[in-house]
C-alpha cells in the first residue's frame, strides 16, 4: 500500500527508471532467508531494469554477497553487487599502495586488503584505521586504535549504520564502532557506504550508472538509503519489511518518493 506521505507510484514509470539501485538487508532479505515474493519480484525487475545491488555491509566482499544472493535463489552477477567493504578497499587505495592497516572489523576485509597490495597489521604503526562491524571489539582494539589515530593514521568507516536487521533482531552496525572512534575525538576521512553522496557515486561509476532520473534507490533505511537518494538528487522507494514500520516512515526527512510495503509491490506496480 502507498502512504499518504508519498506520491502514487504510476505503472507508466517503468519507463523512467531504467536502473534500480536496490539494497540488501531489510529490503531482499533478513538474516538467511529471502522476504516473502522477493524472489518472484527481483525476477520481474530485471526483465526491464539494470540492477546495482548496493549494500553498507562492511563484513563481505562484493563477490560474497553475490553468492549469498545466489545461495537464497537470486540472480546476483559479481558486477552488479558492491559493498561498503569494496568502498573501504577502494578508498584506502587512493591514499596510496602498501600501506599499513589496522582493521578494526571482523569478515573479509583483512584478506580484501592484503589482496589489493596493503599490510595488515594487529597494533603499533599504522598509517590507516578502517572501522567496520568487530564481533571481537574490546578494550584492546579501542586502544591500538586509539594509538594508532594519535600517532597520525588516517580513520576509514564503513557507514554510520547504527543497526542492521537479522532473524534474531537488530544488531550493532558499523555506525557503533565508528561511533567509539569519534567519542574518542577521531572522525572518519571518509565514509564508504550510504548515505556518503562520494562513496555513494563511485559505487553507481563502479556499475556503469550515473545518478540521473533513470535511478531508483530501493532500501529500508531513511537515514542512510533515503538520505542517500536524496544526495544524488535521484528519486527512493522506502519498503517496510526491514528497519522502517509505517509510522517511522511517515516521520521520514527527507521524505521518501514513495513507500511501499515491500519490493513486492514496486514488481507489480512497474510491470506493466
Amino acid at each position: 500500500m502507498i502512504r499518504p506521505t508519498s506520491q502514487p507510484l504510476d505503472p507508466g514509470e517503468t519507463g523512467r527508471y531504467s536502473k534500480l539501485i536496490v539494497d540488501l538487508d531489510g529490503t531482499l532479505y533478513c538474516g538467511p532467508s529471502p522476504i516473502p515474493g522477493a524472489l518472484q519480484a527481483m525476477e520481474t525487475l530485471r526483465e526491464r531494469h539494470s540492477i546495482l545491488f548496493l549494500s553498507n555491509n562492511g563484513s563481505l566482499t562484493a563477490s560474497k554477497l553475490a553468492a549469498r544472493l545466489r545461495g537464497m535463489g537470486f540472480e546476483a552477477h559479481r558486477h552488479e553487487v558492491i559493498s561498503s567493504l569494496d568502498l573501504m578497499v577502494d578508498a584506502i587505495g587512493e591514499l596510496g599502495r602498501g600501506l599499513r592497516v589496522l582493521p578494526m572489523t571482523s569478515g573479509d576485509l583483512p584478506d580484501a586488503l592484503e589482496e589489493a597490495g596493503h599490510r595488515v597489521v594487529e597494533g603499533g604503526n599504522a598509517d590507516v584505521v578502517a572501522a567496520g562491524v568487530d564481533v571481537d571489539f574490546g578494550y584492546e582494539t579501542l586502544s591500538c586504535a586509539l594509538w594508532a589515530l594519535s600517532s597520525g593514521a588516517v580513520l576509514i568507516g564503513a557507514n554510520e549504520d547504527a543497526t542492521y536487521p537479522t532473524e534474531r533482531g537488530l544488531r550493532p552496525a558499523a555506525g557503533a564502532f565508528v561511533g567509539a572512534m569519534r567519542g574518542m575525538g577521531f572522525s572518519p576521512e571518509r565514509l564508504c557506504g550510504k548515505p556518503d553522496a562520494r562513496a555513494m557515486r563511485r559505487a553507481l561509476a563502479l556499475r556503469g550508472f550515473e545518478p540521473d532520473p533513470e535511478c531508483l534507490l530501493v532500501g529500508d533505511r531513511p537515514d542512510s538509503d533515503v538520505l542517500g537518494a536524496h544526495a544524488l538528487a535521484i528519486d527512493s522507494a522506502l519498503v517496510l519489511t526491514g528497519i522502517t514500520d509505517a509510522r517511522a516512515a511517515a516521520n521520514a526527512s527527507p521524505s521518501p518518493t514513495y513507500v511501499i510495503e515491500s519490493i513486492c509491490e514496486l514488481a507489480s506496480r512497474l510491470r506493466t
